[in-house]
């Protein structure tokens, strides 16, 4: 007979690799998740249910937001104030809640055209500028004096080159070099203060530019070509511009579609998709002329008002989970996983204006909201690897379990399993305050032991589902061990 024993003594090695390819993946180390669902792992001392959301302050159509939000400034532009737009209406915004009187919100209203859809919003020399798309395959920018008057056709009627825009994405980005400049389709456009030029650089023929990034002094441009949704494949590059000159100084040919691109600290990340895999969408970053893939995922790709920093980590938006990359600390190792819901089923911009995320969704019918991380969310779980104890005679048996975790505060109950890899429960349990508060050596308010008497397994995994959870009071995980002998 020979004891054996399984300690997860952190779990903060995020997803496992390829955890997608598997409903029971067991390659990884023993912090990695086969699964997990809205689990927050910012902090290395233990995980803990991912964070809810509350709607803002008029946050909903029986307020204010009355629109799918499809873009907000990532920064404040005045002390609390930023701004959104989405739809024909363009939103003020603080850290509370969305303005709901006087000017606010501010309908887009271009004579002679319909369907006005805004795209993004950006400061530049003191003033607002908002983009959108429009009937007619044609779109514009609006002005906003950051006082009283807006100007929705400023675009294409009052700059020197005053042109209207493509139907396409619209990102704008105010560049270190004091240049305005807007994806226009096929397109870069530029507004200098002084001169519109609506098509400042022309890509190939049949590009189209879904992102824009200002780093180490140039301008980086993700376009694809050609540019079809759903499962096509498509070929994109990032084209890299001195943003004067009439065509780009290099290119990054990537094998599939591109997604938003993002800037962390001088580092440029890009979102692509590879339709040869399951888990074909991928983070990447610029080294050199080529795109290192950090990390694959599920879902889809976020758009370029999809993606903000949290607490030193990459958040973007998924198919309406939010996702994290990084590490929290220097001095910790990166990992991935999903933090928190989207809200409803269509999620629209996802920013931290204010240091909380916020995110605008949309239930596909008449609901709109923008709300923000606010208190713990229920509907998460986390699930690990398989480990495999078939020892000398096939299988082995499990006798102890020990759980260790933080304080619990009222309400406070997680729900956990060992199943094996055929989906059969092998023990469940359940630690909460109200045990707890039974008080004893097997169910402390930081320990729960349990003895399971010889459950005969080939392998197993622990999983922690939080359903019956508090939306104030977490339960947040330390540490796992699990002992067991075979050879019997």
């Amino acid at each position: 007979m020979s004891r054996w024993s399984v300690a997860i003594e952190d779990f903060h090695g995020g997803f496992a690799p390829a955890w997608y390819k598997e409903t029971y993946p067991s390659y990884g180390n023993k912090n990695h998740a086969g699964a997990m669902q809205n689990i927050d792992l910012t902090n290395p001392g233990g995980f803990t249910q991912g964070p809810g959301l509350a709607n803002l302050t008029n946050g909903t159509q029986a307020a204010a937001v009355t629109t799918l939000i499809n873009s907000i400034v990532d920064e404040a532009v005045a002390s609390d104030t930023t701004y959104g737009v989405g739809g024909a209406k363009l939103y003020q915004i603080s850290s509370t809640a969305v303005a709901n009187s006087g000017s606010w919100p501010h309908t887009i209203d271009k004579a002679t055209v319909t369907g006005e859809t805004g795209e993004d919003v950006v400061e530049y020399q003191g003033a607002l500028y908002y983009s959108y798309n429009h009937s007619g395959s044609a779109g514009d920018i609006g002005k906003y004096d950051l006082s009283s008057t807006f100007d929705d056709d400023w675009g294409s009627t009052v700059p020197s080159g005053m042109a209207a825009l493509q139907d396409a994405p619209h990102q704008m980005v105010h560049a270190g070099n004091d240049t305005l400049y807007i994806a226009n389709g096929l397109y870069v456009a530029s507004w200098d203060g002084t001169t519109f030029i609506p098509q400042a650089l022309d890509l190939p023929t049949g590009s189209v530019v879904q992102s824009i990034q200002w780093n180490s002094d140039r301008l980086w441009i993700a376009a694809n070509d050609p540019d079809i949704s759903g499962s096509n494949k498509n070929t994109g590059s990032i084209y890299i511009w001195d943003g004067t000159t009439n065509s780009w100084e290099a290119e990054i040919r990537v094998n599939g579609a591109l997604g938003g691109m993002h800037v962390k600290n001088g580092v440029l990340f890009a979102f692509y998709k590879d339709l040869s895999s399951t888990g074909g969408f991928k983070l990447a970053y610029v080294s050199g002329g080529s795109l290192v893939d950090i990390a694959n995922f599920t879902g889809a790709l976020p758009t370029y008002s999809q993606i903000s920093d949290y607490k030193d980590f990459i958040i973007w938006n998924s198919n309406g989970l939010i996702f994290a990359f990084g590490a929290g600390d220097k001095d910790l190792p990166v990992k991935m996983f999903q933090l928190a819901d989207g809200g409803y089923a269509t999620v629209g911009a996802l920013s931290t204006p204010f240091g909380t995320p916020m995110v605008a969704s949309w239930d596909a019918s008449t609901n709109y909201k923008l709300a923000q991380f606010s208190g713990y969310d229920t509907a998460c779980y986390w699930k690990s690897l398989v480990f495999d104890v078939t020892g000398e005679t096939g299988h082995s048996q499990i006798n102890n379990v020990i759980i260790n975790f933080d304080s619990l505060g009222s309400g406070a109950r997680v729900d956990w399993k060992l199943l094996d890899s055929q989906g059969n429960t092998l023990y469940s349990d359940t630690i909460s305050a109200v045990k707890a508060a039974v008080g004893g050596p097997k169910h402390t308010y930081t320990n729960a032991t349990y003895n399971l008497n010889g459950i005969i397994a080939e392998n197993f995994r622990i999983e922690f589902d939080f359903t019956n959870g508090s939306t104030s009071n977490p339960v947040v995980i330390r540490n796992a061990k699990i002992y067991g002998t075979s050879g019997e």
